[in-house]
């Protein structure tokens, strides 16, 4: 009885430790930073990922949402010259103004010790003014008696369902070096790439597109720059046609619009077929057949508005055809389409949060995924007046996702982008793995991975003929004063 006494108080002790360390956490949501006069590198992202890493700590937590937040805390970041001023300001959910601080300086050099600075003041405050949630004590259980007997160890037997079983070789996962050529360190961050069926792509980053052509290095053929106010969106490619032309896709946001551009490669030259095009485009081959076109709108309040048609190019124009409804979460970016073995139709697609999903075909959804899936860190922003109420920030940002790949077989193939920060609007992936997955008629079933690698996948592309993976992945991310690097990987997956 001495003992279980001593377990209860033990029991108690803790229960009683966890409750006041949960009332003593104050948790703290970080809004993206403002940057004025322009963006630079992500910097936005990049100030509010510095900040949550280091305001953490010491009775402060970071939270996703401002829903969970007792402290809600933004920041801007402005440059006058060869000068920038950093600020902040904390206030409680209910606008009241709880902590403010700025740091200047004269170079990038000193602008994370700022950052450090900063936190270390709002910390300081924060810790003094706010009055954090408290956690309910948990009612304890009565304590049960114990029994006035114990059956020696050596009378209790294992059952046989206990008893180690040895796995199966399909549920092992190998560790042998990943084959497949690897390119030469490219500098820069790149987003997305594309193919069509030959060794050649197309890739970009932040200045523009450009055509690569592998050898015994990964050489540059070609590259169109893009203005300084437009982002590459995605990738995609259609052909070669009968005469060798191959079509690109170019899904462009301009300041807040959707402004694509068309372009014709051929003879190792791009083309300009159309530009401004109000029209998000994505290649999928649908049940794992013919590679299509499709495209869907962006509206004036819906970031993907309407169906999903399939496209085609007409006179320089783009012809729509066959909508495809999407469900709930499912948009042009993150969607496909398979059958089972009788020829039921269903679609997949990720859902805001990263679960893989699978709707039938009249848009109920089947199945969810336990584990995240996909993961990207492209994303394009529009103004929000209701996100401005809400999280301080007249911008809401939106995340675009990877790509769901179905096979000849009938397979998927998906992404799994890991990493070590994970948190609201904040992104920065680290490792991935590219699942396959087979429909056993209730749920998606893991077949296979692939080896981990310690990169983040931006984006990959499928050759069907060559079983063949081309993988877009960032090797570094950039930093202050640095441009980051990355690699292209071709794999054979069969």
């Amino acid at each position: 009885m001495k003992r279980s006494l001593v377990a209860i108080l033990i029991l108690v002790g803790t229960l009683l430790a966890a409750a006041a360390a949960s009332a003593s956490t104050i948790r703290a949501y970080i809004a993206e930073f403002t940057v004025s006069p322009s963006d630079n590198g992500n910097l936005k992202s990049t100030l509010q990922r510095l900040l949550a890493t280091r305001l953490a700590g010491d009775g402060i937590v970071t939270v996703d949402t401002p829903a969970e937040a007792d402290v809600i805390v933004s920041g801007s970041y402005t440059t006058f010259g060869k000068m920038f001023s950093l600020d902040a300001i904390a206030k409680s959910t209910g606008g009241k103004q709880l902590s403010t601080a700025f740091e200047q300086g004269e170079s990038m050099d000193v602008l994370i010790p700022a950052v450090g600075k900063i936190s270390g003041k709002l910390k300081g405050d924060l810790v003094k003014q706010v009055q954090p949630t408290a956690t309910a004590l948990p009612v304890l259980p009565a304590a049960p008696v114990e029994s006035p007997f114990k059956a020696p160890r050596a009378d209790i037997e294992r059952p046989a369902a206990q008893e180690s079983a040895k796995a199966a070789a399909s549920e092992i996962v190998r560790n042998e070096a990943t084959p497949g050529w690897i390119s030469q360190r490219l500098s820069g961050v790149y987003s997305a790439v594309t193919t069509w069926g030959t060794k050649e792509f197309v890739s970009a980053d932040d200045k523009g597109i450009h055509l690569y052509r592998p050898g015994a290095k990964l050489d540059l053929v070609t590259e169109i720059i893009l203005p300084d106010r437009m982002k590459v969106l995605a990738l995609d490619a259609m052909g070669p046609e009968a005469n060798g032309r191959v079509l690109v896709f170019v899904t462009i946001m301009d300041r807040e619009t959707i402004a694509s551009r068309i372009y014709a490669l051929q003879n190792d030259s791009f083309k300009l077929v159309a530009e401004e095009v109000p029209y998000m485009f994505r290649t999928i081959a649908p049940y794992g057949g013919a590679k299509k076109l499709y495209a869907q709108q962006m509206g004036r309040t819906e970031d993907f508005y309407g169906d999903v048609y399939e496209a085609s190019i007409v006179d320089k124009g783009v012809k729509l055809s066959n909508p495809i409804k999407m469900p709930r979460f499912a948009n042009i970016f993150n969607f496909n389409l398979f059958r089972d073995q009788s020829g039921k139709s269903y679609l997949t697609a990720f859902s805001d949060s990263g679960y893989l999903l699978v709707y039938s075909d009249t848009g109920e959804e089947l199945w969810r995924s336990s584990d995240k899936f996909g993961g990207s860190e492209t994303y394009f922003q529009r103004r929000d007046w209701e996100n401005e109420r809400t999280n301080m920030t007249p911008f809401r940002t939106r995340f675009l996702e990877q790509r769901i790949t179905v096979t000849e077989k009938g397979e998927v193939l998906v992404p799994q982008n890991s990493g070590f920060f994970v948190l609201g609007n904040m992104r920065s992936y680290s490792k991935y793995s590219v699942v396959n997955f087979t429909w056993n008629g209730s749920s998606l079933e893991e077949k296979w991975r692939t080896k981990q690698s310690q990169n983040y996948l931006a984006d990959y592309a499928y050759n069907p003929a060559t079983k063949e993976l081309t993988l877009l992945e960032v090797a570094q991310k950039g930093t202050f004063g640095g441009k980051g690097g990355s690699v292209v990987r071709l794999l054979g997956i069969e």
